[in-house]
């Protein structure tokens, strides 16, 4: 379900019709309406993109089975190693805490 409802553009200063999205043109001057949102959004979509790619267990087309195996096996690997040390640093934190107020 789209919203539609008219705003004020930003650039021309005409009312048009807005639809809700984020890629919508002003009917007069065809800017974007929601321009910084929209540039953001796509920022964030490149930036992500770009993380994904130069992630050194990335999955390139080009990759045959055993490396594709290998590449998800070691990403789940990580993953469950980055909350093992979450969850160490956690407890030893209560640990400590734990002990100055006994100490106290």
């Amino acid at each position: 379900m789209s919203v539609k409802r008219e705003i004020k553009c930003p650039s021309c200063g005409k009312f048009t019709l807005w639809l809700g999205r984020n890629h919508d043109r002003c009917l007069y001057c065809a800017e974007f309406l929601q321009n910084e949102e929209f540039i953001k959004k796509l920022e964030n979509e490149i930036v992500t993109q770009v993380k994904e790619e130069n992630d050194i267990f990335h999955i390139h087309p080009s990759d045959g089975k055993f490396t594709r195996v290998f590449k998800r096996f070691f990403r789940k690997v990580r993953k469950i190693t980055v909350i093992v040390q979450g969850l160490f640093i956690g407890f030893m934190t209560l640990i400590l805490w734990i002990l100055g107020m006994m100490a106290t």
